[in-house]
């Protein structure tokens, strides 16, 4: 764990990244100085929250290998090959992201935790401290909730390393781990001002929404994960290559390991409550159309209430997520994809696939452009067009020319405007695109979920189920979409749907994954699947329900062993 001994760097880059100001350290770097030496005027307490910033978007967690291993291993992912036979395929140890899933999150925890021990001795205005400490507690407590679900019991640290003894630190509890991100949390929401307030930070960092945001988050998960003798209705996909298509089936739920000690009614009341204070304060809206989230110019507002922040032109702090989800005409290189049977769970005109799918593209590698489209099921729509072999084109009605069929739903919410097509896009591996982490429609399904746990099928859980549905089925009547009105369904049904909503509101966006480990769900839904038809396996055994830790830890820390099965 000599990872975890590192001492808070700033440097002049990471200032740029996660104030937007001028490079205040260009003088004065402060790698590998004293902390002593270090924390002295509020300008070094800027520098040092954007130095913890700044592991946010380092490859040491979220370039690439954090919302990459997440995209991967779900029952809606597909892709290439490269990226389906390991992390995809349950094979965890073989992938390089996973060990970054446990050594990237404590990174910012040791950041965090030197800000929250040196910047409170700093003279300097009491507001702007307050909301510098607020930020590092919901680093910390955003970091540790990545931990905590993904590999159950781990270390608590919250003070800087001393002696390298320190690193023998033995796991604590979950209930443990929960309690101190809970209380770092509701530190963060009382420190911090929301984004509009006198005294908030720059645009992209935390700010109380955030907080609240992610604290009820943390309750839903709590409440889910300790909710026992409930059931769940999963969309599932193909058992075998022949096996039954979009079908749904019914799990019975248990409470998960490590849950044992919470009362879900306690945890989903909380969830409720601290949802309601954000919806109620009025802070936050959905975008009118779904695709307006995916614009640039809207990165940071209305709707996103914490993203991870990259730059334009600057090649250290951009990520991969443009380059592995968009097609090639649209610059990118289609290494992960939909699932068709999760595509078609969808209605017809819901804008989320309608429009925030690629239907129609070229790809041309040297021999000349071969054009594709997707889903063969509207094969009326595309199918006949005048191709011109002008790469980038757009195809025309009127020639009986056929495009071939693709089997990619090629998402476009990381869709670069303006971007050369593959392959003449020699830099177009990663761009500046801002990652969604927490946005307001999260927030209001939470409050659903919350309120159908606590009370059933409610107006108050309707009104807001229905609010994040309306949004992407603006041209579909109750008739074509009975979900649009949901006063008929059974606490199981309205469960269920809320569930399969966020799936389809929040795909690639870290989440799924999540969900199904904390409904206890995973392994009976990916097994259900088991092969899919692109013969990508699902399959996963009991050890995948925690990821294994990394070697060097459990080499370095002699009081902990590693999770079962690895």
């Amino acid at each position: 764990m000599k990872n975890l001994t590192k001492i808070l760097v700033g440097a002049a880059s990471v200032v740029l990244l996660a104030t937007g100001c001028k490079g205040v350290l260009d003088e004065k770097p402060y790698d590998f100085y004293a902390p002593e030496n270090v924390y002295k005027t509020a300008d070094d307490a800027e520098a040092a929250i954007a130095g913890v910033y700044a592991d946010f978007n380092s490859y040491d967690w979220f370039t690439k290998p954090y919302w990459e291993w997440l995209s991967e291993d779900d029952d809606h992912a597909s892709g290439q090959p490269f990226a389906m036979n390991n992390i995809g395929a349950g094979n965890y140890l073989g992938d390089y992201k996973t060990p970054i899933m446990f050594t990237g999150p404590y990174n910012i925890i040791a950041r965090a935790n030197s800000v929250l021990e040196r910047v409170p001795a700093i003279d300097m205005d009491v507001v702007r401290k307050n909301r510098i400490l607020g930020e590092a507690h919901f680093l910390r407590a955003f970091s540790y909730f990545v931990l905590v679900r993904l590999f159950g019991p781990v270390p608590l640290r919250t003070a800087s390393l001393t002696d390298i003894t320190d690193t023998n630190l033995p796991r604590a509890a979950v209930a443990d781990v929960y309690k101190q991100i809970i209380d770092d949390l509701q530190q963060g929401e009382t420190l911090m001002p929301y984004q509009d307030e006198p005294g908030a930070g720059a645009l992209g960092h935390a700010n109380k929404g955030a907080a609240q945001a992610l604290l009820a988050k943390v309750y839903a998960t709590i409440g889910s994960a300790s909710l026992k003798g409930a059931q769940l209705t999963v969309q599932g996909g193909p058992q075998t290559h022949t096996g039954p298509q979009n079908g749904f089936y019914t799990y019975d739920k248990d409470v998960v390991a490590g849950y044992e000690g919470f009362d879900s009614k306690t945890y989903y009341q909380l969830a409720k409550d601290e949802a309601g204070k954000l919806i109620a304060s009025g802070k936050y809206s959905l975008f009118p159309n779904y695709m307006d989230l995916w614009k640039k110019s809207n990165d940071n507002l209305v709707e996103h209430i914490f993203m991870n922040q990259t730059l334009s032109g600057n090649l250290t702090h951009t990520n991969y997520v443009s380059n592995y989800f968009t097609s090639p005409d649209l610059g990118g290189r289609q290494y992960l994809w939909m699932d068709t049977y999760f595509y078609n769970t969808f209605t017809a005109n819901d804008d989320r696939v309608r429009q925030g799918i690629t239907h129609f593209w070229f790809e041309d590698y040297g021999t000349g452009p071969a054009y594709y489209f997707y889903p063969r099921s509207d094969s009326a729509k595309y199918r006949i067009v005048k191709i011109n072999t002008k790469p980038g084109a757009v195809p025309v009605k009127g020639d009986t020319t056929l495009a071939s069929y693709s089997n990619k739903a090629q998402i476009l919410k990381y869709y670069v405007p303006g971007k050369a097509a593959a392959p003449n896009n020699p830099d177009g591996t990663s761009d500046a695109i801002n990652y969604p982490l927490l946005r307001y429609a999260d927030v209001l399904l939470t409050y659903a979920e919350a309120e159908t746990e606590l009370n059933g099928n409610t107006a108050d859980a309707r009104k807001y189920f229905v609010q994040v549905r309306r949004r992407s089925n603006q041209n579909v009547t109750t008739a074509q979409d009975p979900l649009l009105d949901p006063v008929g369904l059974s606490q199981l049904q309205l469960r269920s749907a809320i569930f399969a909503e966020r799936d389809q509101e929040m795909y690639e966006e870290s989440n799924r994954r999540y969900d199904l480990i904390r409904w206890g769900v995973f392994l009976p839904v990916m097994n259900k699947i088991g092969i899919t038809l692109q013969n990508i396996t699902k399959t996963r055994t009991p050890r995948n329900l925690l990821l294994p830790l990394p070697v060097a830890e459990t080499q370095s820390n002699t009081t902990i062993a590693q999770n079962p099965g690895w």
